[in-house]
């Protein structure tokens, strides 16, 4: 499929229609193998669009902060353009009710909410493209056209709709999806057997979307590449779509639900919550000024909460309106508090400010991605968090940085070229040294792009205690005090390279950490993609840059 467009102008009569596994590695087991990806290559990464009934939390920060690391490495190897879109999701009926509670207009409940996600994720050094609102104007222009296109190709029909219905997840269920739960006072209340949150009955006339007959397609599309990661979230959509599917309600009375788009040309229903914010990504794909095409998106980060709204859903409005769906669905799981789920009625809820406040962005984001196993839940510890960032940033690679800048060894403040024989000269040392800073790259590159960051972070480390190993066993300032200057120069290129590899590897994960490294280490801001994250001799000298800076201040917390 290709956008056929001009800077600021986009038609969907210009938007055409590509066999969806023409460019797919044939992968039908859902593995965790991903698309090849080339130089100047578009690269389109998302973030669900954030509800805004609640304030941020990690969770949301952990998605963006998955996104925000694969966008920056992908940026590195070489991908053009990177689009990376995130922002929030502002219609639907929680929100009318929360903004009732908070006795505010439901557009400036929104634009209060909305501004706190956005400066939670700036606060996480997130670098996103596009931050995206559900209100603004060019969102509702597309999914009013997006409504006509699947109406006129007659997906879409008007009838009554009964069943039970869950608020809290905008979303009808079917009574076998639903159990009695007994409430302490004795009252038995009807729940979701997926959320576990309360069902009510509804029975209304709304506009019914066609899924039912979109199964065999949405198969297809399952089994045509690593569409669905991790597996065990593949199986589940694979048992899902084993079934027979029922056809979607996707408009909700507009007196009952005020707060949405309405349907065209027809006022008295608002368009269905989800289809909303599916089109999110749609609406940025059209306002991307790329002169490339990038749909369809290269990859959806979500919370498995929401896999079926992205796995079923969404792909099959898009084969209904005929547009390619997502290349691949990258979901992960939820995020504990002291092995305890987060809840507001615990008040447990960890806000990223709170951590920010601690242990920096640099020591939030560092945690997550060292922590966060997209297959499984995590659990949040401000103690473990505060030790991990000290135990790595501060000593490990603050250590390394330190010994080898620092003017009692390198009074001249220069980067030292650095040559095969350099490690030759070390003995063993430099030889087993050498052997990881060889290795350690293309490991890291396919953890990476595995999304595997927890992996890629634990190689990084093994090399840099390798460093410190080989500085440590080297003696440097025994070798200046015996005059020994080869081998101290041999010794300190050694680390530095080392060093400088290390902020290299570390940009997608610590991005703000890794430019005072790199800035340290006097490296050229031309020389910092992924080309120079490896070993590379050299023959000139180079001046340090400014020491003056602490790469990460040891956090004191009791």
């Amino acid at each position: 499929m290709r956008f056929l467009r001009t800077r600021f102008s986009f038609s969907y009569n210009l938007f055409i229609h590509s066999k969806f596994n023409e460019k797919r590695t044939k992968v039908n087991d859902g593995s965790l193998r991903q698309f090849s990806t080339t130089k100047n290559e578009p690269y389109f990464i998302t973030t669900p669009i954030f509800y805004v009934n609640a304030e941020p939390h990690i969770g949301h920060v952990y998605t963006a902060v998955l996104a925000d690391s694969s966008a920056r490495f992908h940026r590195l190897i070489g991908c053009s353009p990177v689009v990376f879109s995130t922002g929030t999701d502002e219609h639907g009926l929680k929100i009318q009710q929360a903004s009732l509670q908070a006795n505010k207009d439901p557009s400036q409940f929104c634009d209060q909410v909305s501004v706190l996600f956005k400066n939670a994720l700036d606060e996480c050094e997130i670098g996103y493209t596009d931050y995206i609102r559900t209100t603004e104007n060019r969102h509702k222009e597309n999914v009013h056209s997006f409504w006509n296109i699947l109406s006129d190709k007659g997906y879409i029909y008007k009838g009554k709709y009964e069943g039970w219905y869950c608020t809290a997840d905008e979303t009808f269920v079917t009574e076998d999806q639903t159990t009695l739960l007994k409430l302490p006072d004795g009252r038995e209340q009807r729940v979701s057997t997926e959320s576990n949150r309360p069902v009510e009955w509804f029975s209304e006339e709304n506009y019914l979307f066609k899924l039912s007959k979109l199964r065999g397609e949405l198969l297809k599309w399952l089994i045509s590449g690593p569409v669905v990661r991790p597996v065990r979230h593949y199986n589940l959509v694979k048992s899902w779509l084993e079934q027979d599917l029922v056809d979607l309600s996707v408009s909700r009375p507009r007196a009952r639900l005020s707060w949405g788009i309405p349907v065209p040309e027809d006022p008295s229903q608002t368009i269905y919550v989800w289809l909303d914010a599916l089109l999110n990504y749609m609406t940025v794909a059209k306002h991307s000024h790329s002169d490339k095409n990038i749909w369809p998106p290269s990859v959806h980060v979500i919370g498995k909460d929401i896999l079926k709204f992205h796995s079923i859903y969404w792909p099959a409005f898009l084969l209904a309106a005929g547009f390619d769906p997502p290349k691949c669905l990258l979901v992960h799981g939820h995020w504990l508090a002291d092995d305890q789920k987060m809840s507001k009625t615990t008040g447990n809820v960890v806000s990223p400010q709170s951590c920010i406040d601690i242990a920096t962005a640099t020591g939030l984001r560092y945690f997550l991605l060292h922590e966060g196993v997209p297959a499984s839940d995590g659990n949040f510890s401000m103690t473990k968090l505060v030790r991990i960032a000290n135990s790595n940033l501060a000593d490990g690679i603050g250590n390394l940085v330190n010994r080898c800048c620092g003017k009692n060894l390198n009074p001249s403040q220069i980067r030292l070229a650095v040559s095969p024989s350099d490690f030759e000269a070390c003995g063993s040392p430099g030889l087993e040294l050498l052997d990881l800073l060889q290795r350690t790259p293309d490991i890291v590159y396919e953890e990476y792009l595995q999304w595997n960051f927890y992996k890629g972070i634990d190689q990084i480390m093994a090399l840099v205690r390798g460093a410190n190993g080989f500085f440590q066993t080297m003696e440097p300032w025994k070798l200046k005090k015996e005059g020994k200057i080869d081998k101290l120069n041999a010794s300190l290129a050694i680390t530095m390279e080392t060093a400088r590899v290390v902020g290299t590897l570390l940009q997608p994960i610590v991005p703000s950490y890794s430019e005072r490294l790199l800035d340290k280490l006097g490296v050229p801001r031309e020389n910092r993609d992924w080309n120079f994250a490896r070993l590379r001799s050299s023959t000139a000298d180079t001046s340090l840059g400014a020491q003056g800076t602490v790469l990460f201040p040891k956090i004191k917390f009791d």
